[in-house]
Order: structure tokens, then C-alpha cells, then sequence
């Protein structure tokens, strides 16, 4: 019998978004011998990511993605954790292979959908510097609310930022170029700003009246504004509840004068526009929807369906832009393997049950494949919620855990040296064809994730030695 305590955090807040993640004891003491010498046997070994790696260096290692791979028209590369430089630096190159090798056509990413427009114009060779956009900013500290801590921006790491300067330089000389799409809401749930100011612009021309409830969610929301979704998370704990209630109202109201209106907007300023917009003011909801799931998970009341908006603005937007592109585009798409994953969560969790995976999964079918990112030894991030920090959150070093005798990176052992690919479908159909206990977790920064891995993701990449990356913010 698999004996699982899940702790209970209701009205009880939390200090560590650690303690969200369901505690449970290891449902095995070791790892199954016969897996993780299949993995050893099997593993297709990756050049190696230490100091001096060339992103630009040749591909051969990766052609055992061609198979992998095979026709699908999104391939999701994962994360265990945001800020780790090994991790950044293998998606650069495995980019590079499914541009060069493969002909994908664009790049996706959990990133605001709005900003990610300034984004694709640099990648297309528009004028500025990647730095400008993405890199982290300082600022200092401050109340909430305050000048210093609305200077703060979590920003890209280096080693993304140097993927798409990449990825300008192949669209310089390139007959077909490769396009950026942002699938997340703006600025990782902090602020409503970046897409309702667009909107503000979009309805002066088409529906000067629907501008009084876009000002009333700008009044209440850019307040208690922040460069993470933890900013407006705490500040919404002291929030009167009619004030959080009429920001949700407005955006609702707002949401409905564009379902009510949509052939007026269309005749007045096009369907290119309205679409545009129109995906601004869902992402502003989702945005509302996300930053009181927070709040609510902070006060000690997660709610896990609450949670779900946000995957499935993610999920939506990216098969918008498929829909809207036609049949020959194909996709590569970075997320956190939390959100790439296949795999619904566990109903009643404090989790979002369904995932931006397992919705594209649904959609797609085998045109979507998802491949995830872990790694054992080294160092990983130790995200820490702290309301007195700028971004609302500290990010510290942490030695990465032992695998979990359960855990897929219990399965790596026998491969320390290189960076190790597995095909997980042919690991899972080994595993059952000898009735063997798969992996049922998977390593979040320094904490586990209970999600059956095999099933989960198409494809595993186990990292030795990760690192964070430079400009980590602390």
C-alpha cells in the first residue's frame, strides 16, 4: 500500500511555497537496479556543459532527438528549476537543432504574451539591445508598493538572452525567419500594466466608453504592483475584500464589452487587433485570477483549481498563434517542466490540476512532445517568498538534494559524467513490460514533485553538476 501523508495548510499561512508541494515518505528505499541500468545502458550521452561550452559548437550529440522528436509540432524543453545556467546553455543548442536540423519555425516561452512582441521585433532584427528588454534590473527596497520595489525586474538569465541573440543572427540570413511568441501572462502575474496600457491605446480609437473600467482595474491593481507575482500577493492579504472584488468586476465587465462588441470592434480597427487586444484583457484576468490564488495560498487556504487559469492562458495562447499560423509552423516551446508535463496534478491538491501540458497533450495528441530538464549534484535554487524583498521573493543557493530512491534522477546514477537523454516511452514500456515501480517524482529547486514521470514527459535530460546562473537575482 503506498503510504502517503499530505499535509493539511488550510488557515494556516505559509512561509515557504515548499510547503504547498504534498510531504510524503519514499515509496521505495532504493531504485529499481533493472531501471537504472537500462538507463545506463540506454542513455544517449550529450556534450558536456562546463565552463568554457560553446553553445555554438557542432550537434551530432543531439541527433538522437530526430526520432524523439518525429513530426511533432511543439516540442516543450523543461526546467526543474528557473535559473540554472547548464540548463539555459542545452536548450540554446538543442534550439539550434530543431531550427537547423529539424525546421522549426518558432520559439516560444513562459513569458508575457504582450512584452513578448518588443521581443520578436529585436529577434527580426529591430533596433535596441535583448539587454534592454530581458536582463534582470536592481532597485531598492521599499514598502509595498514602494519606488524601489517597483524597480525590480526577475528578467531572463544570461544564458536565454544569448539564445536569442542567437536567434536574431540565424533570422539575419535566414529565407524563412524564426518567430518569438510569449505565452504567459505579464511580467510573471506582478503587474496588469503591460497589457492593459496597449488596451488603453486600442480603445481610444474603437470604444472611448470602455475606458472607465480598463482606468478602475489600472487604479486598484498598479499600486500594489511588483516585478513577481509575490508582490501583489502579499499586498492583496491587506486588501479590503469590496476593493479586490471591484478590480474583478471591472476586468470582467471589460472582458464582456469585448464579447458584446466584437463585430463593431472588428469593422472599426480589424481582426488582426481585436485578437490582439482581446488576448490582453483575458491575460489581465488571468492575472487578477493568479495573483489571488497567491494571496490565498499565502493566508494558508490554496485553492488548486484556482491555480489553473494561469496554465490555461498558457495552453491557449500558444494554440492561438498555431491556429492563426497554419500547418507547416512547428514550435519549440520552454517552460518549467511543472507546466510542460503532460500529466494532470492530483485532484483536491493545492497543485493546478490541469497543466499547460496536459492541455496542449489533449489538443495536439502526438504532435505535441514533451521533454524535461533535471539534474543531479551541483548546486540549484532555493526560492524563499520574503515580503520585504523587492521582487517578493529571495533566491539562494542551495546544494542540490539526493536523488529520492523514487525519484527519475535516482535512475541516472550509473551516468554521472555528461548530460544523459532517455527516451522515457521506451523506459516506461521496459518498466512495464517487467512489472517495475516507475518513478513517481521528479525534483522541484530543492523539493520533489509527485507526478508520474514516465508518463509525464516524452523524453528526460538529466544534468550533472548544475549551476545557477550568473546574474541570479539574490
Amino acid at each position: 500500500m503506498n503510504d502517503r501523508i499530505h499535509h493539511d495548510h488550510r488557515n494556516h499561512p505559509i512561509e515557504d511555497l515548499r510547503d504547498l508541494l504534498p510531504s510524503a515518505e519514499p515509496t521505495l528505499t532504493a531504485a529499481p537496479a533493472e531501471l537504472t541500468e537500462w538507463v545506463t545502458r540506454h542513455a544517449s550521452r550529450l556534450a558536456g556543459l562546463g565552463p568554457g561550452a560553446d553553445p555554438g559548437a557542432p550537434l551530432d550529440d543531439l541527433e538522437p532527438l530526430r526520432e524523439l522528436v518525429g513530426d511533432a509540432r511543439v516540442v516543450a524543453l523543461g526546467e526543474n528549476s528557473h535559473q540554472i545556467r547548464e540548463f539555459g546553455l542545452l536548450r540554446h543548442r538543442v534550439l539550434r537543432f530543431l531550427v537547423e536540423e529539424l525546421g522549426f519555425t518558432a520559439y516560444a516561452m513562459e513569458y508575457g504574451a504582450a512584452e513578448g512582441r518588443a521581443v520578436d521585433a529585436w529577434v527580426q532584427g529591430g533596433p535596441g539591445d535583448i539587454d534592454d528588454l530581458l536582463a534582470p534590473t536592481g532597485g531598492g527596497s521599499g514598502g509595498p508598493g514602494g519606488d524601489g520595489k517597483r524597480a525590480r525586474r526577475l528578467g531572463l538569465p544570461v544564458e536565454c538572452r544569448d539564445a536569442l541573440r542567437w536567434l536574431r543572427r540565424h533570422n539575419a540570413g535566414a529565407a524563412r525567419p524564426v518567430h518569438f511568441v510569449g505565452c504567459d501572462i505579464p511580467a510573471a502575474g506582478g503587474s496588469l500594466a503591460p497589457v492593459l496600457e496597449p488596451v488603453a491605446a486600442y480603445l481610444t480609437a474603437v470604444d472611448p466608453g470602455a475606458l472607465r473600467f480598463l482606468r478602475t482595474a489600472l487604479e486598484i491593481s498598479e499600486p500594489i504592483a511588483g516585478g513577481t507575482v509575490m508582490v501583489p500577493a502579499y499586498a492583496r492579504l491587506d486588501l479590503a475584500p469590496a476593493e479586490q472584488d471591484r478590480l474583478t468586476a471591472a476586468l470582467a465587465r471589460l472582458l464582456g464589452r469585448f464579447g458584446d462588441l466584437r463585430e463593431l470592434y472588428t469593422e472599426r480597427g480589424g481582426r488582426a487587433a481585436y485578437e490582439t487586444a482581446l488576448s490582453d484583457v483575458r491575460a489581465a484576468v488571468t492575472t487578477d485570477m493568479a495573483q489571488r490564488a497567491m494571496a490565498e495560498a499565502l493566508a494558508g487556504s490554496p485553492d488548486g483549481p484556482a491555480f489553473a487559469a494561469r496554465e490555461r492562458y498558457l495552453a491557449d495562447t500558444l494554440l492561438e498563434f498555431l491556429a492563426r499560423s497554419g500547418p507547416d509552423v512547428r514550435v519549440v516551446l520552454v517552460g518549467h517542466n511543472a507546466h510542460i508535463q503532460r500529466s494532470a496534478n492530483r485532484a483536491g491538491g493545492p497543485l493546478a490540476v490541469t497543466t499547460m501540458g496536459h492541455l496542449l497533450a489533449r489538443a495536439l495528441g502526438a504532435d505535441y512532445v514533451p521533454v524535461a530538464l533535471t539534474g543531479n549534484g551541483g548546486e540549484t535554487v532555493e526560492n524563499v517568498p520574503d515580503r520585504g524583498h523587492p521582487l517578493g521573493m529571495r533566491w539562494g543557493r542551495a546544494a542540490t538534494p539526493e536523488a529520492a530512491p523514487d525519484s527519475v534522477e535516482a535512475l541516472f546514477a550509473g551516468v554521472p559524467g555528461e548530460p544523459a537523454l532517455v527516451d522515457a516511452r521506451a523506459l516506461r514500456a521496459f518498466a512495464r513490460r517487467r512489472g517495475l515501480p516507475e518513478p513517481v517524482r521528479t525534483r522541484l529547486d530543492t523539493a520533489y514533485l509527485e507526478v508520474p514521470v514516465l508518463e509525464a514527459f516524452d523524453g528526460i535530460v538529466c544534468v550533472p553538476g548544475t549551476n545557477l546562473s550568473a546574474d541570479t537575482p539574490q
